[in-house]
């Protein structure tokens, strides 16, 4: 017998099959750390990727900086540490200091996911540290209309700072090709008009997976960011242990590219077609609800057969997620019609991962694992839902299984799967 094991919250889902099943793992490309993360960060800080206009920052009475919320494992304490000082060196005090902490449409950040992201000491060092609501308009500020026709609302005290600056992570990203650069601050930051208006693009010819050059999405996220005025980034790229690997800082479209480049090297994964997918979304906070480990669906879509089986191991241990996704969940009683309604509908930020979460079931039977989601919760999700992944295994696997291929993706939402002599299908 041989163990497939799979990220978990913060432990592992395990189970056995036997050795005549044949079995690939989709594993990124194993990438040890060079340096500490603070090595790393300040390193990218002595070596600024692109054009940056230094004199814009000496003369700077303000400066802003956006942080991801818990949903991400961005390192942004760390990431804060170091620009704190660095920010220094030009004249710029602490006291002058905003850290907006953005989630798009997520809740605003309590005080405990505060102190969770940026620990208890930084906050006291700087200004003010201010969670983003997406829909509080007193707080948004109107920086005009994108060339591809999105309104750019932006949090205000992002916008009133004299200099702006994004942090973030470099994943892969379901339609807008990667994550990070100026998405911390057009959708972290964003007013839930500007996120509606970029996340319509998602049934746009080329926005994919892993693809930036071309993409709508992102081509519309960078012109609103130049509307905003982002002056630079920090971001990192990490590795399946939640490690810096890779530190960039500078221009956001310039140094975000570099950083991408790297990214490509380790999330591409040369696979082939498999009749059962079992993908993790990679632990937490990446399966903290529904709403987050539903993006492990698109690499396990493009890799499962037509009428297989995917596998999402994910604990969502906050359940479902957003409000409006699974209000719009609870609306249908079948996938196709919540399908078929979507696409019919004028386009709202939330219920569109109703669509992506039940577009899965046309194309392959799902279960989820999880010990969190009750039944009750499972039958709106229209998913069954199980407790262990030996369980699910043991129900999809037939008597005679020596001719099935499974393949395992224990960081899927990191994957980007290169297809072997095959067309990638959705």
């Amino acid at each position: 017998m041989k163990k497939i094991e799979v990220p978990y919250g913060h432990e592992t889902q395990s189970c056995l099959i036997s050795d005549e099943i044949n079995c690939e793992y989709g594993r990124l490309k194993s990438v040890e750390s060079g340096a500490e993360a603070g090595e790393q960060i300040s390193a990218a800080l002595q070596d600024l990727i692109g054009n940056i206009n230094f004199d814009k920052l000496r003369n700077a009475k303000s400066v802003a900086i956006a942080v991801s919320d818990m949903t991400r494992p961005v390192p942004s304490r760390l990431i804060l540490e170091k620009l704190l000082p660095w920010l220094a060196e030009f004249g710029i005090h602490e006291e002058q200091i905003t850290v907006l902490v953005g989630g798009g449409l997520h809740h605003p950040a309590t005080q405990e996911e505060i102190n969770y992201i940026l620990g208890e000491e930084v906050p006291k060092r700087v200004k003010q540290v201010l969670p983003h609501d997406a829909d509080d308009q007193d707080c948004l500020a109107f920086m005009g209309t994108s060339s591809l026709g999105t309104p750019v609302y932006v949090n205000k005290y992002f916008a009133q700072a004299d200099y702006k600056i994004v942090t973030g992570m470099v994943d892969a990203h379901q339609f807008m090709g990667f994550t990070a650069g100026v998405k911390g601050a057009v959708i972290g930051l964003g007013g839930r008009e500007t996120i509606t208006g970029n996340h319509v693009r998602l049934f746009q010819p080329g926005a994919e997976l892993g693809h930036l050059e071309g993409n709508p999405a992102r081509m519309d996220l960078e012109d609103c960011g130049q509307l905003i005025g982002v002056d630079m980034i920090v971001n990192v790229v990490l590795n399946t242990q939640k490690k810096v690997i890779k530190a960039v800082a500078g221009h956001p479209q310039t140094a975000h590219r570099t950083a991408v480049e790297f990214a490509k090297s380790i999330f591409g994964v040369a696979m082939s077609l498999a009749d059962i997918v079992v993908a993790s979304p990679g632990g937490f906070p990446k399966d903290i609800n529904v709403y987050q480990a539903q993006k492990a669906l698109t690499p396990a879509l493009q890799l499962v057969k037509p009428g297989g089986t995917i596998i999402l191991v994910a604990q969502c241990i906050d359940g479902s997620g957003e409000e409006s996704f699974i209000n719009t969940m609870s609306q249908y009683k079948d996938p196709s019609d919540l399908v078929a309604s979507f696409k019919e509908k004028e386009f709202v930020v939330g219920p569109h991962k109703a669509y992506l979460w039940t577009r899965t079931f046309l194309k392959a039977k799902t279960i989820l694992v999880s010990d969190k989601v009750p039944q009750k919760l499972a039958k709106t999700l229209m998913v069954k839902v199980v407790r262990s992944l030996q369980e699910a295994i043991d129900e999809v696997l037939p008597d005679n299984s020596r001719e099935l291929k499974i393949t395992v993706l224990p960081y899927a939402n990191s994957v980007i799967p290169i297809i072997r002599n095959e067309k990638m299908a959705l």
